[in-house]
Formats: C-alpha cells, structure tokens, sequence
C-alpha cells in the first residue's frame, strides 16, 4: 500500500508540476501559408489543448482527430510534449489533387486522399480519376477505404509523380486523367495528349510507371505541359517465362498501323478509338461510334 500510495503521490504531484504554458506548430516545409491563412495558428487553434492543463494527461489521438477533423487537407503526423511545459505538434499540409464523379457530382480531393469538397462539374487544378471500386462523398472522408484498390493505385501514381521532383500542381498541369475502370489495368492520359497504359499489378506499378513515364519524357523533352505529343505508351509485364517477368513497353504514335479489322483492312491506332474500345462500356455495347 505504501508504494501504491507513493506513485499516486509522484503522479498528482508531476501532474500539478508539469503544466502547458505553451503549444507550437510546425510543418516539415517551413511556415505554411495558404490563401493567406497561417497553418500554424490554425493548427494550434484546431489542437484545443487548454493552457495550464497537465501534460501527463495530454490526449495526442485527441489532438490528432481535431486538427484533422477540422482540416482534411492536414495530417497531423505526431504531438510531441517537451518538458517541462510545451507542446509541439508536427504536421503535413496536402495541396489538391485529384476530382472524380460520383452521382451528378464532382467530388474534388487533396493528395492524402481525402474529400475537400464537391461541385457540380469539373474544376480547374485537379486530375480527373476514374475509379472501378465505389466511392464516398462526405467531406473529410477518403474517397476510399483503405485496402480499396483504387486508392492504393492513385497513392502509388502519386508518390511516384514526387520522385520525379513534381508538386501536386505541376502533376495536374501535366495529367488530365487516370483510367482505373478497366481490371488489371491503369490508362494515364497527360494534357499533352500521349496516353500511358500500364498492365500488371500493383506491385509492380512502379517499374510500369516508370518505364512508360520515362518513354513520355524521351518523346516530349521539352516540357509535357506545352509540347504536344499524341501517341499511346504501352508498359506491361512480360510472364513468358513463367516467373515474375521482365518490364516490356512499346509506343505507338497516333496514325500507326496496329492491326486488321475484321475487313481485312488496316487499322489505325488513334486516341479516342483506342480509348473507346477498351475503356468506354457504351462502345462495348455498340452504344457508341469511333
């Protein structure tokens, strides 16, 4: 009992000791200004933490949920308390991304994943996805759950684009949209008009991407936002042999021969009927013409 008595003693007393007289905010990338907002006081503001409480008793999964809950476009990524009298919460802020639709609606995305808000068609400043799997609409929520597959594509899409050294404007200056709707597949269409199809899975993605991406560039070195380049990047694996297979690629500029129709005549690769064809279910269905 004695002992029970001295720990109750020492918490009581550290917690009466140890109090916040001061709480900090700080983001990997410096002081974060946004449309003249200061993301540091918001944060701090968002935290809650009142002034004089303990810090033994500082609820950090709190702190977290608050900040995030308030803005879907921060991560909080920990809370430290430094003693003996300060808290410092460290965080990330994600720019827009990416737009899908949804119903009617246009639901517009930050780069972590998470709904920042709707319009009713499309807006400037995002990339289009077309997911397979069912999307959310509430703001603050991720498009989608975790383990869906489309959310694990698009965050492998966009971690590769930053290693290329792109921010999240220039990834939407230089895609217009990403296909996920056909199975096994991935059909990146840039704003220079060249198309990139990756076939394989995820965990392979990144040799895919960057054989196509690096194809892209090779074709359009001066800058894929104002050089035109039309044409279609094919990046799949090659399982010929029975084990886990080599990265293959080729590049079919628009107006190559790339088969027989059922005539007998040749066919023409070009943008919208390769793109119909495989990607577009009313085409499938005869619903449509190319």
């Amino acid at each position: 009992m004695s002992v029970v008595t001295a720990l109750v003693l020492i918490i009581v007393t550290c917690g009466a000791t140890f109090l916040v007289r001061s709480v900090d905010a700080y983001s990997y990338y410096g002081d974060v200004v946004i449309d003249g907002r200061n993301y540091d006081s918001l944060v701090i503001e968002a935290a809650g933490i009142k002034k004089n409480s303990s810090m033994f008793f500082l609820d950090e999964t709190a702190v977290k949920n608050r900040v995030e809950d308030a803005y879907p476009n921060i991560r909080v990524v920990n809370v430290e308390r430094k003693f003996p009298d300060r808290v410092s919460i460290n965080y990330v802020v994600y720019e827009n991304s990416f737009q899908y639709k949804n119903g009617d609606r246009y639901y517009q995305c930050y780069a972590s994943g998470r709904i920042g808000g709707s319009s009713d068609g499309k807006m400037s400043g995002y990339f289009t996805l077309k997911p397979r799997a069912a999307t959310f609409t509430a703001r603050g929520d991720y498009f989608q759950n975790a383990d869906g597959p489309d959310r694990k594509t698009v965050d492998a899409f966009i971690r590769f684009m930053y290693t290329k050294g792109l921010n999240d404007r220039q990834i939407n200056e230089r895609i217009d949209f990403v296909d996920l709707t056909r199975e096994g597949y991935v059909y990146i269409r840039t704003t220079a008009g060249c198309s990139i199809e990756l076939a394989g899975g995820l965990s392979e993605f990144n040799d895919l991407m960057a054989r196509g991406w690096n194809i892209f560039v090779d074709t359009n070195p001066d800058s894929p936002v104002t050089s035109r380049v039309s044409g279609l990047i094919k990046a799949w694996i090659s399982r010929a042999d029975g084990g886990a297979g080599t990265v293959k690629s080729s590049y079919v500029k628009v107006g190559a021969e790339i088969g027989r129709n059922e005539d007998g005549t040749i066919k023409y690769y070009s943008d919208a009927s390769y793109y119909a064809e495989n990607y577009m279910p009313e085409f499938k269905s005869g619903g449509a013409s190319v």
